[in-house]
């Protein structure tokens, strides 16, 4: 007597190529997804807390819609990274001049918006490309754009041309 057991059924090529074809689709999907992605990279903005008045600092980003977090243990203020510029000069307009890690307190609020323009042209004379902000996003599509390009010539083209030479085979 046989015992009735399972029938094991090969796979066939179209399904292995259609297990590729979607696996390389959720991987384009994903990179599409990592490279669009926009999280607030958040940067320290003032290194102690205690040394400045808080609450005034605190009601200025929120004036301007400036997201940041305060680290209460190690007394450090983190703004978002895209609106640290905004930040800087908010302070500036009212007489605290940020470069980190120093905060410099000025009386007149001139001299402390004219401090604040020369450092930042200061900084984009000796600024380096790769601390600009938008230079990790380029980055970042740059790579999406190479992987998908590697997967559709390495992956998807062989396996469409693998269909096509199948079924021509079999029209034969």
């Amino acid at each position: 007597m046989l015992g009735r057991g399972k029938v094991n059924k090969p796979i066939t090529k179209e399904h292995k190529l259609l297990v590729v074809l979607c696996i390389s689709v959720l991987l384009a999907i994903f990179v599409l997804k990592w490279t669009n992605e926009d999280d607030p990279i958040y940067r320290p903005l003032i290194q102690d807390m205690r040394l400045v008045d808080s609450v005034t600092i605190a009601d200025v980003l929120d004036q301007e819609h400036i997201h940041y977090y305060a680290d209460v243990k190690n007394h450090m203020l983190y703004v978002n990274r895209e609106q640290s510029e905004l930040a800087r000069v908010s302070l500036a307009k009212i007489g605290i001049v940020i470069e980190y890690p120093e905060v410099t307190k000025h009386s007149d609020l001139n001299k402390a918006y004219d401090e604040f323009i020369k450092q930042k042209k200061l900084e984009e004379e000796t600024g380096k490309i790769w601390q600009k902000p938008w230079f990790f996003k380029l980055v970042k599509l740059i790579m999406g754009a190479l992987v998908i390009i590697v997967l559709i010539l390495a992956v998807v083209r062989p396996a469409l041309a693998a269909i096509i030479n199948d079924e021509d085979g079999k029209e034969l």
